[in-house]
């Protein structure tokens, strides 16, 4: 019993010690996104207490496309909607229609403060 406690324990952490920090699964991610939280990941980890640690990035669906956009509690920048392609950039503090009918947050992946919304 003690031998099988002591595995399923082993088997556990080395699962979560695996686990990948993004919330969705890597495949879904652009290319300049992974590009983005690896640049952030790498400023947390040299320097936790900027306000790098604060952000995260939210995936929205509209017009049968994933938008992808930046949220940081710390600044005081507005998003912007990015396209998956990178192609088109929209303004997601105004009012327009991209805001009215976007669905669906997905949590792509959370800074250690990010408390989300």
């Amino acid at each position: 019993m003690k031998n099988i406690l002591i595995s399923l324990f082993a088997l556990i952490l080395l699962l979560s010690s695996c686990k990948k920090d993004y919330l969705i699964p890597s495949d879904e991610l652009p290319g300049w996104l992974k590009s983005k939280i690896s640049q952030d990941e790498q400023i947390i980890k040299e320097q936790p207490k900027l306000m790098n640690a604060y952000g995260g990035w939210l995936r929205y669906s509209w017009n049968n496309e994933y938008y992808f956009e930046y949220h940081n509690e710390l600044s005081s920048s507005l998003p912007m909607a990015t396209s998956f392609n990178e192609e088109t950039k929209i303004p997601s503090y105004t009012d327009n229609e991209y805001n009215r009918e976007k669905c669906c947050l997905t949590y792509v992946w959370k800074g250690p403060k990010f408390s989300g919304f």
